[in-house]
C-alpha cells in the first residue's frame, strides 16, 4: 500500500514537471511558466546569499557569484517579460500579474548590499518596472487593474526613494565624520551646564556617571544645519560651527546617563530597567563608533594631541569599559556593538538609509502598503483560469499555485525587511534618543512597550571565538587549514589584565621587557630577537619556540601522531595544575591566533612580504620535520628541532656581532625576504598588494610549491643541515634557550612569562596594524585583534592620523572604498 502511494505521488510529480517543461507552441522554446519559475528561483537564491550581509563581499568567490546572479537576474527578468508579449494571442492576466511580481521581487532582493555599490541599481530596476508597465497598459480586468497599478506605483516609489536615500547617506556619512572630527577639537572644553563655555570640568570628569563626556550620539547634523542657516541670515561671514551640548536637540553620552540616573528604579534607563547598563552602553558604542570612524577617512584625532582630552578618554576606557567584572564582559559588549555599527556603515544599505534620515518611516509604510496590495492579489488570481482565452495555444497549467507561491515569497521577504528596520541596533539608539528628548515617553505604560521592543532586538553576532593555526603540525599541508576555539575566560582576563597595565606605564607595549624584564640575564640573552626585520618574522620565531615548549610539556608526546591533529592546544585542562593551565592556555591560544593572523595578512607589514615570509618558513619547517616521513609523532618533531638547534651554525643571528654584512652577500631564506621586498618597493617594483583582505575563512592556497624540497647543505660536512640563517633554526634555538632557562620545577614561571609575552605582543600587533587592514575583517563580525584595536584607539595608543597619510590603501581594501 505504501509503495503504491509513493509511486502515485512520484507519478503525479513527474507528470506535472512534464507539463511544466513542455515547449511553447508559439515561440518554439520553453514555456513562459517555466521561465517565470526559474527566474523567481534564481532571485530567491540571490536573496538568500545576500541576506548573509556584509560577509558576501569578503570573498572573491561569493562576490563573483552575486555579480553573476545579478546580471543573470536582470537579463532573465527582461527576457521573461518579453516572452510574455510573444507567447499569447493577447496578453493574459497571468502574464500581467507575473510581470509586476517579477519586477517587484527583483527590486527587493538587494539585501546587505553596500550603498556605494548600489547607486546604479535603481536605473536597472526602473527599466524592469517600465517593461511591466508596458504589459499593464493593455486591457486589464477591473478587479486586477487597480491592485496591479498600485503595486507597480509602490515599487517605483521605493526605487526612487532608495536612490535618493543612498545619495543622501553617502554625503551624510562623510559630512558627519568631518563634523565629529571638528567637534572633538574642542569637546574637552565643554560641559552641558554652561552651554558651551570653557569649563574645567573636563579634568574632573567621572566615567561612572559620564559627567563631562559630551561625546556625540545624535542630533549633530540637524543642529549644524540650523547654525549654518542662522549664520547665513545674520550675514556675519563666520561659518565655523561650534556645537553646544546644552542644546535640546543634541544628545550626548552625558545626557543619556543623566536621564538614566534620574529615571529611578523603574525607568527605561534606570537601575531596574537597565541593570547592567546594556541600553546605555549601546548609545556609548554608537558615540565611540563615530570617533573610530575618523581613522578610515584620514581625519586627525584631535583629542589625542591634548593631554586633558586624552586622559579623559583613557579614564573612560580603563575605569568604565575595562571594569573588572565578569572577566571584563563589558569591554567586549561595547566593542561588539561598536564594530557592528562600523560594519553597517560601510557595508549595509539598511544602515545607510537609517543614517541618512533617521528611522525609515517612509520605506516601512511603502513596504506595509505593498504587502497589503500583493496579499489582495492572491484572491482574484483564483478566478483567472475562467477568463483564459480558449483560442490561446498555450495553456497555463499551474498558474494559480505558482502565483500564490510567488506572492508568499515576496510577502515573507518584505516582513523580513521590516524586521530589519524595526529591530536594528541603529533603531535601538534612535529609540533611546527619543526617550531622552521627549518627556512624555517616560511613562510606565510606554516604557513597558518600549522595553518589549528592545527585548526582541538581536544582540551582537560575534561568538567570541578565535581561529588557530599551528605551524609545527600543519606545515606539511599546502592549504593553510585552521581550527576554531572558544575564547576562554582565562585568556580574555589575561589580555585585559595586560591591557590595564598600560594605564600605569605606556611602555607596557614593549612586550619583551614586560615578559622577561624580571630576569635580567635571560632578558639580555633574548635581545637578539629584536634584530629581526618585521613582526612577521617575530610571530613565526616565537610561535615555533612556544610550540617547542608546548611539546616538552606534553607527557604523551611519543604516542601522539600529528597526521590527523588539528591546530588546537595540545594539552587538556585536567593534565595541568590550575595556575599552570591558565598561563599555558593563554600563551598557546594567542600564539596560534597570531599565526592565524599571519595567514590572513593581518599584520603591520605589506601582505606580499607576510605571504612570502610565511611560505618560506613553512617550507623550512616542512623540510625540517616532514621531509622523510609525514607520519611523525610530537616527540619526533621535538627531537628534530632540538637537533637543528644543537647543530653548528656558521652564521650570526640578527643583531649579533659587529662585522657588517657585505653588499654582495645574499641572505637566504625568510630572514632576507623583508629586506629584499623593501628594496623592491623603494625601486617601485612592488607598490600594492592586490589580494589584501580577500582570503577565505578557512584557508588560502599557496601560489606555488617548490618541487625540490631537498636540503641545501651550507657546508661540505653538512653539520648545519642546511638551516643556517633560517627562522626554523633560530626558533628552535630560542625554544631550547627558554627550556634551559627554567628548570622542570619552574614550568609555571616559564608559561607565566610566555603568557605575558603573547598578551603584550597581541596588543602591540593590534596597535601597529593599520585601520584599513582591520576594515577588511569587519564583515566577519570582527577579529579579536580588531576589538583590541578599537579599545587601544580610544585609549590613545594607536598612532594619530594626520593630513597627508593615505590610510585607505588599495592593497588593504581590495577596491572597497568607504568614501565612495
Amino acid at each position: 500500500m505504501g509503495s503504491s502511494s509513493a509511486a502515485a505521488v512520484a507519478g503525479t510529480i513527474f507528470s506535472a514537471m512534464k507539463r511544466l517543461f513542455k515547449l511553447d507552441k508559439v515561440t518554439g522554446g520553453a514555456s513562459v511558466e517555466l521561465w517565470v519559475v526559474i527566474t523567481a528561483l534564481l532571485l530567491v537564491i540571490r536573496f538568500l546569499i545576500e541576506s548573509s550581509g556584509a560577509r558576501v563581499y569578503t570573498s572573491k568567490f561569493t562576490t563573483a557569484t552575486v555579480q553573476v546572479l545579478s546580471l543573470l537576474n536582470y537579463n532573465m527578468v527582461h527576457y521573461t517579460i518579453g516572452q510574455m508579449q510573444l507567447s499569447a494571442a493577447r496578453v493574459n492576466d497571468y502574464f500581467q500579474v507575473w510581470a509586476v511580481l517579477l519586477a517587484t521581487l527583483q527590486c527587493s532582493v538587494n539585501v546587505g548590499r553596500p550603498y556605494s555599490r548600489s547607486k546604479q541599481i535603481p536605473l536597472l530596476d526602473i527599466m524592469s518596472s517600465l517593461w511591466a508597465a508596458n504589459l499593464l497598459r493593455v486591457q486589464t480586468v477591473s478587479h486586477l487593474k487597480f491592485p496591479l497599478w498600485l503595486i507597480w506605483a509602490l515599487n517605483a516609489a521605493r526605487v526612487v526613494s532608495y536612490f535618493f536615500s543612498s545619495n543622501k547617506a553617502e554625503a551624510g556619512n562623510e559630512g558627519n565624520t568631518r563634523l565629529v572630527a571638528d567637534y572633538m577639537r574642542y569637546e574637552h572644553t565643554l560641559s552641558a551646564g554652561n552651554n558651551g563655555n570653557a569649563s574645567s570640568s573636563s579634568s574632573s570628569s567621572s566615567s561612572s556617571t559620564m559627567c563631562g563626556y559630551n561625546y556625540l550620539v545624535h542630533g549633530e547634523d540637524k543642529l549644524s544645519r540650523e547654525i549654518l542657516q542662522q549664520e547665513r541670515k545674520v550675514g556675519s561671514g563666520n561659518y565655523r560651527i561650534q556645537l553646544s551640548p546644552g542644546h535640546k536637540d543634541l544628545i550626548t553620552v552625558e545626557k543619556i546617563w543623566v536621564v538614566g540616573g534620574d529615571g529611578g528604579e523603574c525607568g527605561l534607563l534606570g537601575k531596574t530597567g537597565d541593570a547592567k547598563n546594556r541600553l546605555k552602553d549601546a548609545s556609548l558604542s554608537f558615540a565611540l563608533h563615530k570617533l573610530l570612524r575618523r581613522r578610515f577617512y584620514d581625519l586627525p584625532i584631535h583629542e589625542d594631541t591634548v593631554v586633558a582630552a586624552r586622559d579623559k578618554k583613557r579614564r573612560l576606557v580603563f575605569e568604565y569599559i575595562l571594569e573588572n567584572t565578569e572577566n571584563y564582559e563589558r569591554a567586549f559588549r561595547v566593542t561588539e556593538v561598536e564594530l557592528s555599527f562600523l560594519r553597517d556603515t560601510f557595508y549595509n544599505r539598511h544602515a545607510a538609509a537609517i543614517f541618512a534620515g533617521g528611522f525609515p518611516f517612509l520605506r516601512m509604510i511603502l513596504s506595509v502598503l505593498l504587502i497589503l496590495a500583493i496579499g489582495y492579489i492572491a484572491y482574484p488570481v483564483g478566478h483567472i483560469p475562467q477568463r483564459i482565452d480558449p483560442n490561446d495555444k498555450n495553456r497555463i497549467v499551474h498558474g494559480v499555485f505558482a502565483t500564490r507561491f510567488f506572492i508568499a515569497i515576496i510577502i515573507a521577504k518584505e516582513l523580513w525587511e521590516i524586521y530589519i528596520y524595526v529591530f536594528a541596533p541603529w533603531t535601538k539608539v534612535q529609540m533611546i534618543c527619543m526617550y531622552i528628548q521627549h518627556q512624555c515617553l517616560r511613562r510606565p505604560l510606554v516604557e513597558k512597550f518600549w522595553r518589549l521592543l528592545l527585548w526582541f532586538m538581536p544582540t551582537s553576532k560575534w561568538k567570541r571565538q578565535i581561529r588557530q593555526y599551528n605551524l609545527l603540525i600543519s606545515a606539511r599541508n599546502i592549504l593553510k587549514n585552521t581550527s576554531t576555539v572558544k575564547l576562554r575566560a582565562e585568556v580574555q582576563k589575561a589580555i585585559f589584565d595586560s591591557f590595564k597595565l598600560l594605564q600605569q606605564d605606556e611602555q607596557r607595549l614593549n612586550y619583551l621587557s614586560n615578559a622577561f624584564g624580571s630576569n635580567p640575564n635571560l632578558f639580555s640573552d633574548l635581545q637578539w630577537t629584536r634584530g629581526l626585520e618585521t613582526d612577521t618574522h617575530r610571530i613565526l620565531l616565537w610561535h615555533i619556540a612556544t610550540g617547542v615548549c608546548e611539546i616538552k610539556l606534553t607527557d604523551d608526546a611519543r604516542q601522539r601522531q600529528v597526521y590527523w591533529m588539528r591546530s588546537k592546544p595540545l594539552i587538556k585542562e585536567s593534565k595541568l595544575s590550575r595556575d599552570l593551565w591558565e598561563n599555558y592556555i593563554t600563551a598557546v591560544s594567542i600564539s596560534n591566533y597570531c599565526a592565524y593572523l599571519l595567514t590572513q595578512r593581518m599584520v603591520p607589514e605589506n601582505g606580499l612580504v607576510a605571504d612570502r615570509v610565511f611560505d618560506e618558513v613553512r617550507r623550512e619547517t616542512k623540510r625540517a620535520i616532514f621531509l622523510q616521513d609525514r607520519h611523525v609523532s610530537l616527540q619526533t618533531i621535538y627531537d628534530k628541532l632540538v637537533e637543528i638547534a644543537a647543530s653548528k651554525d656558521k652564521t650570526r643571528r640578527p643583531g649579533e656581532g659587529e662585522a657588517p654584512v657585505e653588499e654582495n652577500q645574499q641572505q637566504d631564506g625568510a630572514v632576507g625576504i623583508a629586506t629584499e621586498e623593501q628594496m623592491f618597493q623603494a625601486d617601485g617594483v612592488i607598490d600594492e598588494d592586490p589580494e589584501e583582505g580577500n582570503n577565505g575563512d578557512n584557508f588560502r592556497v599557496v601560489d606555488e610549491e617548490p618541487h625540490n624540497e631537498e636540503p641545501n647543505n651550507g657546508g661540505p660536512n653538512g653539520d648545519n643541515n642546511g638551516f643556517d640563517n633560517t627562522i626554523i633554526k633560530m626558533a628552535s634555538e630560542l625554544g631550547v634557550q627558554l627550556i634551559d632557562a627554567y628548570t622542570d620545577e619552574d614550568q609555571e614561571g616559564l608559561w607565566r612569562d610566555l603568557a605575558k609575552f603573547w598578551t603584550g605582543f597581541l596588543l602591540h600587533l593590534a596597535a601597529s596594524t593599520r585601520a584599513a587592514k582591520h576594515m577588511t575583517h569587519l564583515p566577519r563580525n570582527g577579529e579579536l585583534i580588531t576589538h583590541l584595536w578599537a579599545l587601544l584607539s580610544h585609549a590613545g595608543y594607536v598612532g594619530n592620523v594626520g593630513h597627508g597619510h593615505q590610510l585607505l590603501d588599495p592593497e588593504d581594501l581590495n577596491d572597497v572604498d568607504p568614501l565612495s
